[in-house]
């Protein structure tokens, strides 16, 4: 998430990665999670709008417009709006009602409005990502979400080479923006009887601080049973400490988010297509063409 626009594959806070003493226990967790960053008030379907902010630079609220059409406008606008600044580090929210708030300080990155929308900051390398919802969306749009039955067979182990020096990648993102992500090594992944490699990515390049790598799969379920763009699995560690060995459970593989919504950048050239049925983790959206 650097020096263009952000690639901005949000990543969830799930505990959909390590495979705990109890793998199923995961899968549940995995799954009350991921109904969660769908179905909440500020969740995947009731995102409103969405833009990037660079530093320096504002967007505002225009005061006229009704809630259900509310939409970002470039620029800070007038006193009698809501404006979100990025300058000096800080991502300022203030208006009408509001009390200055530096979003990136405050709970969850966000602030409800007096007209019942919500924003949140995201904030990347070089610029800010303002997102805009309204919880109010999430009655129409949400279907809920479909996943595999659970399959003690996707519980698998598998080894981890690391790159002592990242490889920077650039990449084009879902809304044609170009990305970077940081190569940091290849899974060895068994599975019904052979050996695929996976590259395995993340944000940083810092093995001082990376705790985490993301693999992003497409398989023969893909566009059938499962999201064709891809789908991403998790792998969590100390800080600087990847293991040789790493249980991965494949049934907390999630989709790529741009799945539920336009407004997320999302890889469509790093996944790794794998020649069978992974039949684990998040299906195909509900009601997705």
């Amino acid at each position: 998430m650097r020096s263009l626009l952000p690639h901005a594959l949000l990543l969830l806070s799930l505990t959909c990665t390590a495979a705990h003493a109890d793998p199923r226990q995961d899968w549940d967790g995995f799954r009350a999670a991921m109904i969660q960053q769908a179905s909440g008030p500020t969740g995947m379907y009731a995102i409103q709008d969405a833009t990037v902010i660079p530093a320096g630079g504002a967007a505002h609220l225009p005061a006229a417009q009704k809630p259900a059409q509310t939409r970002w406008a470039k620029d800070a606008g007038g006193k009698t709006e809501v404006r979100v600044s990025y300058r000096g580090g800080q991502a300022l929210v203030e208006g009408p009602g509001l009390a200055a708030v530096d979003l990136l300080k405050a709970k969850n990155q966000q602030q409800a409005l007096p007209n019942g929308l919500i924003v949140r900051a995201t904030v990347y390398e070089d610029s800010l990502k303002a997102w805009l919802y309204n919880p109010a969306l999430v009655a129409t749009r949400y279907k809920g979400l479909s996943f595999f039955p659970y399959d003690p067979k996707g519980v698998i182990e598998a080894t981890f080479t690391r790159k002592d020096k990242p490889v920077g990648l650039s990449h084009l993102d879902s809304r044609n923006h170009t990305g970077l992500m940081y190569w940091i090594g290849d899974v060895q992944l068994p599975l019904q009887g052979k050996t695929y490699t996976l590259r395995a990515f993340n944000k940083g390049q810092d093995w001082n601080k990376l705790d985490h790598l993301l693999m992003f799969v497409t398989d023969k379920t893909s566009k059938k049973t499962s999201y064709g763009g891809g789908r991403v699995l998790e792998a969590h560690f100390p800080p600087g400490q990847p293991p040789k060995t790493l249980a991965l459970n494949l049934n907390t593989m999630y989709s790529f988010l741009c799945a539920h919504s336009d407004y997320y950048n999302c890889p469509i050239n790093l996944t790794t297509f794998v020649p069978v049925e992974l039949s684990y983790g998040e299906k195909y959206p509900p009601g997705a063409k």
